[in-house]
């Protein structure tokens, strides 16, 4: 029973960082749409950001095959599986949201030169996946409310 609180606590943790640094970085990426002179500052805070969503994600899914392994009452298996798709989903999505901000700092502007066709596509991408990302990780939330 023990193991299954703190299986259980930790699950929370990690939903909590994964959603809490997937809105943080919408807010601040928003922030930064609407003053571009601040986009060298959040460049740099973005990484530290990103690893909390890392981190928050391999609790969830380290703890979540705890959590598992420990209940013993029923569990609706079709909505564990729908929340296990979309935390597939939130990692698939992360990797790519990764490459593309590796690829976005190579075509970044340099100084006062105008962004590259190549970079505001890029820019694109990352803002659309990384608002596809929030929201599943909020329906993770609202599935583990009920599940």
């Amino acid at each position: 029973m023990v193991m299954l609180e703190i299986s259980n606590f930790i699950h929370f943790v990690g939903l909590s960082l994964g959603v809490g640094g997937a809105t943080i970085a919408a807010i601040i990426s928003m922030k930064a749409e609407k003053n571009p002179e601040i986009t060298p500052a959040i460049m740099k805070i973005m990484p530290a950001i990103s690893k909390v969503i890392l981190t928050g994600l391999v609790l969830l899914i380290i703890s979540g095959f705890m959590v598992t392994a420990y209940v013993t009452w029923p569990i609706d298996k079709q909505m564990l599986l729908v929340k296990h798709v979309l935390v597939v989903w939130i990692v698939l999505i992360g990797f790519f949201l990764g490459k593309t901000s590796r690829k976005m700092g190579a075509h970044a502007p340099k100084g006062k030169d105008k962004p590259s066709p190549k970079f505001l596509k890029l820019k694109k991408q990352m803002k659309a996946f990384s608002m596809i990302n929030l929201i599943l990780w909020y329906l993770v939330v609202l599935i583990s409310a009920f599940v």
